[in-house]
């Protein structure tokens, strides 16, 4: 699983043997379950895609941490905010300068909005493309994302750098080994012109205390 506390669904048509009445998980990671269900797929109802209107990539700050008992998963608090990271290494390189990126997440390709720690992407939709809502129904959203996630962890090959990029159809087992291939890659010059490090943050740091 990707992330900390989130629903994760995996298809199992065909997958499994003829006949099977239990299921066996195995992972190398510690990972706790508070709930897992099997569930029988039913008709699609209606859907409709709608793409973000607006995008807006800005600091927002490191979120503070709940106060939780240490087998509950770290969880920030958004309104509660610093300017330093709660941890000793953060990855460094170049990433997304701040400001509009609509271009680099209007489709899943190898373009990436690369967001560092600290940072916030605001989206805006516009509901009034979508069909007017009939009587007794209900209307679920559900934010479609494809992207990759990386953080300083030991046990993150090169976790200490922001490159190299991944891109679809890598093979993950070999990060950072396989050569990139033969990519439309200009937007990497012309998006990513922001620089992050620990000198970045150290100025953070004491342009606040200024302020």
């Amino acid at each position: 699983p990707a992330g900390k506390t989130k629903t994760i669904v995996v298809d199992l048509e065909n997958k499994l043997p003829a006949n099977a009445t239990k299921l066996r998980l195995s992972m190398a990671f510690e990972i706790h379950w508070n709930r897992i269900a099997l569930l029988e797929k039913t008709s699609m109802p209606d859907t409709h895609e709608e793409h973000a209107s607006s995008t807006d990539l800005h600091w927002h700050g490191y979120g503070a941490f709940e106060d939780l008992p240490n087998h509950l998963p770290l969880t920030p608090k958004y309104s509660d905010t610093t300017h330093a990271p709660n941890w000793r290494i953060t990855p460094s390189g170049w990433v997304t300068r701040y400001g509009t990126v609509n271009k680099l997440i209007a489709a899943k390709d190898n373009q990436l909005a690369i967001i560092a720690a600290g940072d916030e992407l605001t989206l805006d939709f516009d509901a009034a493309s979508l069909p007017p809502q009939t009587v007794n129904t209900v209307r679920h959203y559900f934010l479609f994302t494809s992207g990759w996630d990386k953080d300083a962890d030991f046990h993150v090959a090169q976790g200490w750098t922001v490159e190299p990029l991944p891109w679809h159809g890598m093979n993950y087992q070999v990060y950072g080994r396989e050569r990139r291939p033969k990519l439309n890659d200009d937007w990497i010059k012309k998006y990513n012109t922001r620089w992050i490090g620990p000198r970045t943050f150290q100025k953070i740091r004491k342009l606040t205390k200024t302020k």
